[in-house]
């Protein structure tokens, strides 16, 4: 397993995907590596995808546990596979019998919203995020439920940005300078 380190340097104010993704700890893997062990590490670290890496490094799938399960399921009921000899398949499979190879990936600089509406409009629950000068070399994986978290977080502040620029206003017009304007309701 190859882990990327979070980012303790990163900036408070998310800004695009990379401010997201470098402020935590992503697992990769190697397209060799076995699935009964990445299947402990992926549930101790609570995300529900990780990277793989070829042998040089660079990105070359995407390894979720959804399709993990699918596969695993599909085995088991593999008219081809024995019965008696599923576990011993199970304990066999390596990650690029699984993975998705060759996934669509997010430049790290995009925007949360076009992030967004991309995962949305294409149904992908999990997105490799790359670095936009080398677009083989894996920074993250963003999940939908990041972004929806962040998308929430900057409505909120809009919300109170809005409410701040509003009492202000008030403020301003309120006698003796506004001569005793007051805006109206909305």
């Amino acid at each position: 397993m190859r882990t990327i380190a979070a980012n303790t340097n990163s900036p408070l104010r998310v800004k695009n995907l990379g401010d997201i993704v470098t402020r935590r700890f992503c697992p990769s893997f190697f397209e060799t590596d076995y699935v009964k062990i990445i299947l402990p590490l992926l549930y101790e670290s609570d995300l529900g995808a990780a990277g793989v890496l070829d042998e040089d490094g660079n990105l070359s799938g995407l390894l979720t546990e959804r399709a993990i399960l699918r596969h695993m399921f599909a085995r088991s009921f593999d008219k081809l596979v024995h019965p008696t000899n599923i576990k011993k398949y199970l304990d066999d499979m390596m990650v690029d019998e699984v993975m998705i190879p060759h996934p669509e990936t997010f430049d790290d600089d995009i925007s949360i919203e076009d992030a967004a509406a991309i995962m949305l409009r294409r149904g992908y629950r999990y997105m490799p995020v790359v670095n936009r000068l080398d677009r083989k070399r894996l920074i993250g994986i963003v999940s939908e439920r990041e972004l929806a978290q962040q998308l929430k977080e900057q409505l909120e502040e809009a919300k109170r940005s809005e409410n701040t620029h509003k009492s202000l206003l008030s403020y301003m017009l309120c006698e003796p300078y506004g001569n005793g304007y007051q805006p109206k309701e909305m």
